[in-house]
Order: structure tokens, then C-alpha cells, then sequence
């Protein structure tokens, strides 16, 4: 029992205050400076969902990760300290998800309306009660987003937004582009694995069904509107408003989603729940700190400011200062990760952007690539679509720099790399006449093709190179293999690997060239 109160000392303190500060900071800043002074817009999604996602992590990794060096195990003691930075950091988005949303519920204030216009007359709010109003269907509009989610893409969804015209009264006639729209919403989900006829007929059934729904559609049946605030369905309701304007719409629009539940009851259970999860998150922890062992000599090293030796979160950053043998690599992986969170913070969606927001970024595709915009070629070797395709591809990155980069030193390397990435996007436009590809796997697969083109030269030691030809080949083989169950770029990958084979062979040689020259001056 000792022994479990010395584990709680010392680490249930630091844990509370990294949650409580992680968990009320959050909801000061964005009270402050998104609901009551309006200076910070950008999308309700990366408030109620990324970033309580990815917060967290921030400050357990620095302060209460050394923490859990004084628990023990009799296996992986890496494996089962991370199961507590896990449980802990679950614990703290739980409740962040929760607190948010429930802030976003309980902030937002419900105006009475009398006609649509009185909408100008009174405080912005979230929510609206309108008692006397009527819709134009005869002018409606309607756009698609089309986005893929699961496991290795495995799902489609359709998203259509249906929108029309609201007005003060039946009588009322539009001669001008409308200010306030009605917004209604339909999803469905299918397979992405089947082919695009199958994937186009049920989309056309999906959406001749959204239609027969909406010809039918009881526009009074609500209770109140809420007000679309900057977010993803505002972005696509807008689109749908210039589908049918054939006009810009911009934030000077206003969509109005019914809501049919009562006003009173849009809390629900959310703000017991900011406690509950947290409780039960807690409870988990207190419960699984019983089984670990317990080491006073970490216990020690860690109050007298000792770091250990080997610390893979350290090395892992480590990588990303560009220094020694990963110099051009670091570079190279900070710009990929720069570009991504600056299209997470502009409000692209972070598990699977949609195509129009990949091209607005500088995707590739051939239409708008050989229309003269060839810069594409090179951009989308530094975008990505998805979290996992990011992660996926620093790691296969990570992998290859380690046997090129200090082969054929940083310059080489740099062009080694931009090379095969511009080869990989032209295989793909020359391939594919309609395919938007992004990611920097064209550029990776040059560095394994010179991997395995340079396993033909004395670049690597000769008992060494049928260890790299089976575990570079695997790699390369499965990869492809994978890229033929669809949705993903093979052509780039062809083109990056052959490409890569003979640049990288090139590359070496020259290098080979100079040795020999600058040899010959010296016995001169």
C-alpha cells in the first residue's frame, strides 16, 4: 500500500494540473476570443475535435511522461508506461470533447424572430426562433462532397447539401441574389473498394432518393434554426448556394439548419458528462497504477534532474533539426509536416481532405497541370491527404534517408529526391487523365529505386546487400501490391522508383568520378 500512495504522489499531481490547465484553458481562450469578441475564425471542428485530440499530448509528453519512468514491468517497460500516457491523455480528451461541445450548446443564445430581415435587427446569435416565414423550393440549390474515411480508405460518403431561399412571406418575389438560406443536409456510406460504375450508381440512387425527400420535405417542421457558424457544412452549404446563383458566396450569407429537437433540451447530459468522463478516465488510472512495479531509483533520478541515457521521444525530435547525416532529411520532413498544419489550421479536414481542397493547395492532376500550371509537379510532392498519409510517408522517408542520404551526401540527396518526386507527379498525369495526387510517395520510392539500383554498384559493402535487398524489396513489393486495391497513386510510385534507380546510379557515379579525379591529382 506504501508503495501505491508513493506511485500517486507522484504522479497524480502533475496529471491534475496538466488536466484542469489543458481542459479550462481551452475553454477561456475560445470564450474569449471566438464567442464574446468574434476575433479568432476558423472552423468548429478544429475546436470540438482536433484540437482536444491533439493537445493533450503536448504537455503529458513533456512534464508527466518522465513520470512513469518509476513504474516497472516485467516484459516492455517502453510498452507499458506508453498504455499510461495513453490512458491518461484518453482521460483528458474526453473530457475536452465533451466541455467543448458543451460549450458550443450552451453559449449559444436563441433570438425571436418575426419575419427572416429581422435577422439584421437583433445580436448575432447561434439560434433562432422564426415564427412567420416561407421558402422559395422552385430556387434551390445543391452540392456534393465526396470524402473517403476508415481504415485504408475503405469507406465513401456522400454529403448532400441541399439549400433554398428563405422569405418573409409566400407572395414574396426573388429579384435579387437571396441573404438567407435554409440548409438541410443528407449523408449515406458505401464501399470505396468497388468500381466507379457501381460507386456511380449508387450515388445517382442516393441522390434521386435526396430529391423525392426533398420535393416532400416539411420545411415547418422545427422547433428552431441554428445558425451554420464557420465549419465544414457552412463551406459546403455555400458551395451549394453558388451552384445555384452561379455567384461567389461569401460570409455575408446566412444558412439557417432547422433543428427539431427543443431549444431547452440542446444540453442534454453534456455538462454532467465533462465530470463523468473525467471520473471514469480517473478511476481507470487509479485502478491500473495497482500492477506496475515500482522503482525508487528512478524515483530518485528523476527528483535530482537526471535524463536518461536513451529517450526515443528526444531522438525523434532530435531528427527533425537538421544536423550530421539527416540534415537534407530534416529539411525535407519539416517542410511536409509546415505544409500540413498550415492546411489543418486553415480548416482542411485533418483524416481526408476532398479533392477541390487538395487542387486549391497545389495538387496534381492533369487538366489543370498541363493547362499551364506545371508548378504542381513539385507542391504536390508536399501535400498530403490525411493524417495517416502523412505518418505513412514519413516513415517510409525515415527508413530510406538512412542508407541514402549519408551514401550520396546532403546536395545529391536534395536532388535525388525532387527529381524522383517531379518524375512520379508526370507518370501520374501521363496515367491518369482525372486523378488528383498528392504526397510525397513518388519522391520516397525514388529513394528506394536508387537504393536498389546502387545495390548493382560496390556502394554498399557486398555481405550487407542481400540484407538491404530483402528488406528494401518487401517494402517496395507490398507497397505496390497495396496501390493495386485502388485509391492510391501507382503510377507515381512507378515512375519515383524508376526514376529514383537511375538518378541515384547516376548520382553515385559522378560522385565515384570525382574520387577518382581528385586520387589522380594526388599522385601527380
Amino acid at each position: 500500500m506504501e508503495t501505491y500512495i508513493t506511485k500517486l504522489k507522484h504522479i497524480l499531481p502533475t496529471f491534475f494540473i496538466i488536466a484542469t490547465s489543458t481542459i479550462l484553458g481551452l475553454l477561456l481562450f475560445r470564450w474569449l476570443f471566438v464567442i464574446q469578441f468574434d476575433i479568432i475564425d476558423i472552423k468548429e471542428e478544429v475546436w470540438c475535435f482536433w484540437l482536444p485530440m491533439a493537445l493533450p499530448w503536448i504537455p503529458l509528453l513533456i512534464w508527466l511522461r518522465p513520470r512513469f519512468r518509476i513504474l516497472t514491468f516485467k516484459k516492455d517497460n517502453d510498452n507499458g508506461r506508453f498504455f499510461y500516457q495513453f490512458l491518461s491523455a484518453g482521460t483528458i480528451i474526453a473530457c475536452l470533447l465533451v466541455s467543448q461541445n458543451y460549450l458550443t450548446t450552451a453559449t449559444g443564445k436563441l433570438q425571436k424572430l418575426s419575419t427572416i430581415s429581422d435577422i439584421e435587427k437583433v445580436e448575432k446569435s447561434r439560434y433562432y426562433k422564426l415564427t412567420n416565414f416561407s421558402v422559395a423550393n422552385y430556387y434551390g440549390g445543391t452540392y456534393t462532397d465526396f470524402r473517403t474515411s476508415g481504415k485504408y480508405n475503405q469507406h465513401l460518403n456522400f454529403d448532400i447539401y441541399f439549400v433554398t431561399p428563405i422569405l418573409a412571406k409566400k407572395s414574396e418575389r426573388i429579384n435579387e441574389i437571396p441573404k438567407y438560406w435554409y440548409g438541410v443536409n443528407f449523408k449515406e456510406q458505401i464501399s470505396n473498394k468497388i468500381n466507379s460504375n457501381e460507386k456511380e450508381k449508387k450515388y445517382q440512387a442516393f441522390y434521386d432518393d435526396c430529391i423525392e425527400k426533398m420535393n416532400r420535405y416539411e420545411f415547418h417542421s422545427l422547433d428552431h434554426f441554428e445558425r451554420k457558424p464557420t465549419s465544414d457544412d457552412r463551406q459546403n452549404y455555400l458551395k451549394a448556394i453558388e451552384a445555384r446563383t452561379k455567384q461567389t458566396a461569401d460570409n455575408n450569407f446566412i444558412v439557417l439548419e432547422p433543428i427539431k429537437e427543443k431549444y431547452e433540451d440542446r444540453n442534454g447530459n453534456k455538462f454532467a458528462w465533462i465530470f463523468g468522463s473525467f471520473g471514469i478516465g480517473l478511476g481507470i488510472l487509479l485502478f491500473s497504477l495497482i500492477w506496475p512495479g515500482y522503482s525508487e531509483i528512478e524515483r530518485k533520478r528523476f527528483l535530482a534532474g537526471k535524463k536518461p541515457k536513451q529517450d526515443d521521444l528526444i531522438n525523434m525530435l532530435n531528427y527533425l533539426i537538421p544536423k550530421g547525416d539527416h540534415f537534407a532529411t530534416s529539411i525535407i520532413l519539416d517542410l511536409n509536416i509546415i505544409v500540413f498544419l498550415l492546411m489543418l489550421f486553415s480548416g482542411i479536414n485533418i483524416i481526408s481532405p476532398n479533392g477541390q481542397e487538395l487542387l486549391q493547395w497545389g495538387a496534381n492532376r492533369r487538366f489543370e497541370t498541363t493547362d499551364g500550371e506545371w508548378w504542381r509537379l513539385l507542391t504536390s510532392i508536399f501535400l498530403h491527404g490525411g493524417i495517416m498519409h502523412l505518418v505513412l510517408n514519413i516513415s517510409g522517408l525515415v527508413i530510406a534517408a538512412i542508407f541514402v542520404e549519408p551514401l550520396l551526401g546532403r546536395k545529391k540527396y536534395f536532388i535525388l529526391y525532387l527529381l524522383s518526386g517531379l518524375c512520379g507527379s508526370l507518370a501520374s498525369i501521363y496515367w491518369y487523365p482525372n486523378t488528383i495526387s498528392v504526397g510525397a510517395s513518388g519522391a520516397i520510392f525514388g529513394l528506394y529505386g536508387a537504393i536498389l539500383g546502387l545495390l548493382l554498384t560496390n556502394a554498399f559493402p557486398k555481405g550487407g546487400k542481400k540484407g538491404i535487398l530483402i528488406m528494401i524489396g518487401t517494402y517496395v513489393a507490398i507497397n505496390l501490391v497495396w496501390g493495386l486495391t485502388g485509391g492510391i497513386d501507382n503510377a507515381a510510385h512507378i515512375g519515383g522508383l524508376l526514376s529514383g534507380a537511375l538518378i541515384g546510379v547516376l548520382l553515385y557515379k559522378i560522385d565515384d568520378g570525382e574520387k577518382v579525379a581528385y586520387n589522380s591529382d594526388l599522385v601527380k
